[in-house]
């Protein structure tokens, strides 16, 4: 047998090995890197945290903010046409919440009557409602001068629907002297700086001067990326070309979100010849243990398994040519490879003689199964051949046509045994060849020789066990003398007709079906119907005993018998 270079024991071992003492070798060379590595990630995700504690104040603040603005909006529906309600509802949300300057509702004309001062307003004009007609959502901004309040506020929109129509939207003033922008820093490390944005990349709220807050903000990066509604840190260089740690939190995704700003970690140092160390000395150690495992493995395992492989090769090959004892029990082979050679010695021994007394008894049984069929066979043509000495002194035609049919299925079942006689395989026989010989047989001693009958027999390859060949070829003998008996002349004039089909189905299955012209009887050979219905009922027994049932489809010029059976397996009552 020709074998490839990996399918050899020692460069599969050679191969294992490698790759089992690789990671030994890399494990020094990335262990340093990925500490360095695992605690700057570390670092990063604690200061996720941080920032969470640092902008709780502010979180709380919008949160609160939007829930307000919502809450009133769903308020104020039944209320848009009363100017005065709405107003003295915008009045009572501030005097509840003094930290608010002002509470508003713009209608979709961008007009407002219902307001907490009273005061009607035209805020077609402002960024806040142009936002809201070019898309209605929650918006975070801040502003130098409010339209109505005229001073510095952040603005806190919400628009306002009435069924699923919007007619306006909410807005909450809040002064920025009102809002506590001094994070909450517990103790350990603080940022430089946390900015609060809107998700237009506004700066909203930072401590001391927006400008300078703003400068502080990464450089070259889209502030109202998709990326800033989760949690997350990067490092990247602020405005003024600093490099920084950010930590970024969104507090309404989209909305509003927390940039906290961090002085950089000091990068951790190592020395050239400290990384050249590291590198060589996991290659030396993985290349010496390599070598070494492989001359351990080789003295105590492969080469004893190649010793064992030549025997077992030679077993194989030359059969009862047996190979002598011993070829790798020496001392240096370790015990179980010496235990694995004498229970294969001991394993070919008793094989070789089993397999011989297996062959002898086979044989013994082959002989008495064909001489038992050819028996059962020749018993059978006896039992037919004094059947036709009876019909021949026979007087009455009903009593030869009753001994005609059972002298046909006499000789099916010979012709089974026949067919298991002369097959190599005595358990199973051709379903095909044995409908071939019953069919020619039944219809060769109906059908006269002078008459033209066009007879059509086609089946495919079918193999079958005896429990369902002995009743299918039954069942072929009584509808084949049913179709000869009910053979009719068409009415076309055209020759009268049998046809005979068996087709492998899907599934483990196959069709068996008879079919035979009608038309003006031809009464053949003097047999006349008798009109029993003993042919159909044996018909439905050995349908049943094949697990199906016979459907017959009758017409003006043809009479068709059709049953679908499943091959079954070897049956548990079977002998071979």
């Amino acid at each position: 047998m020709r074998t490839r270079l990996f399918d050899s024991l020692g460069i599969r071992v050679v191969a294992m090995l490698s790759i089992a003492l690789l990671p030994v070798g890399l494990i020094s060379l990335y262990q340093t890197s990925h500490v360095i590595r695992q605690s700057d990630e570390l670092s990063r995700s604690a200061l996720i945290g941080l920032t969470l504690s640092s902008v709780e104040s502010q979180s709380d603040l919008i949160h609160e903010g939007f829930a307000a603005a919502r809450v009133l909006g769903g308020a104020l529906v039944p209320l848009q046409n009363d100017a005065e309600a709405c107003s003295e509802l915008m009045r009572g949300f501030v005097r509840s919440h003094p930290a608010y300057s002002l509470a508003t509702f713009v209608n979709i004309r961008g007009q407002t009557e219902c307001n907490s001062e009273g005061r009607t307003a035209d805020l077609s004009g402002s960024r806040t409602y142009e936002k809201m007609q070019e898309e209605p959502r929650r918006i975070f901004s801040y502003v130098n001068r409010g339209a109505i309040t005229g001073g510095p506020v952040i603005l806190i929109a919400q628009p306002v629907y009435d069924e699923m129509e919007l007619i306006g939207h909410i807005t909450l003033s809040l002064p920025r002297e009102n809002v506590q922008l001094e994070p909450n820093y517990v103790e350990g490390r603080r940022p430089l700086n946390v900015i609060t944005l809107n998700g237009d990349g506004d700066v909203i709220m930072a401590p001391g001067n927006i400008e300078a807050a703003r400068a502080q903000l990464p450089a070259y990066r889209d502030l109202t990326s998709f990326l800033y509604r989760r949690a997350t840190t990067f490092v990247a260089d602020d405005r003024s070309g600093t490099e920084r740690i950010y930590s970024v939190v969104p507090i309404i995704p989209g909305v509003a979100i927390a940039f906290a700003v961090w002085e950089p970690n000091e990068p951790a140092a190592s020395g050239p010849l400290m990384a050249r160390a590291a590198l060589a000395f996991p290659v030396l150690m993985w290349a010496i243990s390599l070598i070494v495992a492989y001359i351990a493995v080789h003295r105590l395992v492969i080469r004893h398994v190649r010793a064992l492989r030549r025997k077992m090769r030679e077993f194989s090959t030359d059969g009862v040519q047996f190979a002598p004892a011993g070829t790798i029990s020496r001392d240096s082979a370790p015990t179980e490879l010496k235990q694995m050679e004498e229970s294969f010695d001991n394993m070919a021994e008793r094989i070789t003689r089993d397999t011989a007394e297996l062959e002898n008894n086979l044989h013994e049984k082959n002989v008495l199964l064909k001489e038992v069929h050819h028996r059962v066979k020749n018993n059978l043509q006896l039992i037919a051949s004094i059947m036709n000495m009876e019909m021949r002194k026979a007087s009455e035609q009903e009593t030869r046509s009753t001994l005609k049919r059972v002298q046909g299925r006499v000789l099916g079942l010979a012709t089974v045994h026949s067919n298991l006689y002369h097959t190599s395989r005595l358990a199973s026989l051709r379903a095909d060849s044995l409908l071939h010989d019953i069919l020619g047989q039944t219809l060769k001693s109906a059908l006269p020789g002078e008459d033209s009958v066009a007879v059509e027999i086609e089946t495919d390859e079918v193999v079958l066990y005896p429990d369902q060949a002995v009743p299918l070829s039954l069942l072929a003998t009584e509808a084949a003398t049913n179709a000869v008996k009910y053979l009719g002349r068409p009415a076309d004039g055209g020759k009268p007709w049998v046809s005979v089909t068996m087709k492998q189905l899907e599934g483990g299955r196959f069709r068996f079906a008879m079919s035979n012209s009608r038309g003006a009887p031809m009464h053949l050979q003097g047999d006349v119907p008798d009109g029993t219905g003993l042919g159909n009922q044996l018909i439905d027994a050995f349908a049943m005993q094949l697990g199906s049932r016979a459907e017959i489809s009758a017409t003006d010029e043809s009479y068709t018998l059709t049953v679908d059976v499943k091959i079954a397996g070897f049956g548990k009552d079977q002998k071979v």
